[in-house]
């Protein structure tokens, strides 16, 4: 016969078992989750725990640190670049390496003789604890060094402009300050005697220009007074005017002289709006063909020149005249 305490064991195995076989998907999933959450978290910690441990050590590591020129006596200066980077060998604790790593610092270079020695200005500028610096390549630098020469040369503008239909530029664009102080190695600076700028273009223009131009940049051995320049232009918009011009001759010896056929040109010009009402009644142009050209030519055909007889405070731009060439007949007394 069977006793109270095996009844009751025998109960709550069969609850357990009850509990097992009639537990839904839900919990299941539930339960599933869990466990994975568990799994995750003692996988972060362990492996959190392993880098502690790790990362504590020491260990070497080679990586390229940026090389930056430094202070350079002011009567001298460097005649070619120095490298861009120099290969560092350093042993120190796994936390501080990856720092360094993914951050490394700038060495600069301070130069005062024609030899520098780059381990110790490494050593001396990476005085992180826990840090040793082991090697340096290249351990000595040999530069050149020369006489600084200082000298100023105009600013040349490399500076586009297209204009909206019927506008353009009047008179010549300015640029302000339009020369610049360069300094640097006499072998680099003797032989410059222009500056440019950037390259730039201003498009769809119809009003006045005043922008500020970047100074080309690129070469770090030689300084700039200043590094911006700026660009003005005046603009405005023009109209299309047409004269028609006699031709002359010029230059002729006494007793030799031509006609043309046709005796006269048609030249067609552009002017601001605004300047043409002042020139419309006035004689603008002057065309002719001279003895040089008549002796020179061989076709019987002979381009004539213009010369603007206006004032050229106004902005009048040739834009075509016809014919092109002109026939000619001496004439011999």
């Amino acid at each position: 016969m069977e006793t109270p305490k095996s009844e009751q064991f025998k109960e709550k195995i069969s609850d357990v078992w009850h509990n097992i076989t009639t537990q839904t998907d839900e919990d299941a999933a539930d339960m599933g989750r869990e466990r994975m959450v568990v799994f995750i978290v003692s996988l972060i910690l362990a492996l959190c725990l392993w880098l502690m441990v790790n990362l504590s050590r020491d260990y070497n590591l080679n990586i390229q640190l940026p090389v930056s020129l430094g202070a350079v006596p002011e009567d001298r200066a460097l005649a070619e670049n120095l490298p861009e980077s120099a290969t560092v060998s350093v042993m120190g604790e796994g936390w501080k390496l990856i720092n360094i790593y993914n951050n490394p610092p700038v060495i600069n270079v301070d130069v005062n003789d024609e030899q520098v020695n780059l381990y110790s200005q490494v050593q001396q500028q990476m005085n992180i604890p826990r840090i040793e610096v082991q090697k340096v390549q290249p351990l000595i630098l040999t530069l050149e060094l020369q006489e600084r020469i200082t000298k100023k040369v105009p600013v040349r503008p490399n500076v586009e402009v297209s204009f909206e239909e019927q506008y353009g530029l009047t008179g010549s664009p300015t640029i302000q300050p339009d020369s610049v102080t360069i300094s640097g190695a006499a072998s680099l600076v003797q032989d410059i005697y222009a500056w440019p700028t950037d390259s730039v273009h201003f498009t769809d223009v119809s009003q006045n220009l005043s922008r500020v131009v970047e100074l080309k940049t690129g070469n770090e051995l030689i300084s700039l007074s200043q590094n911006q320049v700026i660009f003005n232009a005046d603009v405005a918009q023009f109209t299309e005017g047409e004269a028609e011009v006699e031709i002359s001759s010029r230059g002729f010896p006494e007793g030799r002289d031509v006609t043309f056929s046709p005796t006269s040109i048609t030249i067609k010009y552009n002017v601001p709006i605004k300047e043409y009402p002042q020139i419309a009644d006035s004689k603008v142009f002057n065309a002719y063909v001279t003895y040089e050209q008549i002796l020179q030519d061989s076709t019987g055909l002979v381009t004539p020149q213009i010369e603007q007889v206006i004032d050229e405070k106004y902005n009048i731009k040739i834009s075509s005249f016809n014919p092109g060439q002109v026939s000619y007949f001496r004439i011999v007394d």
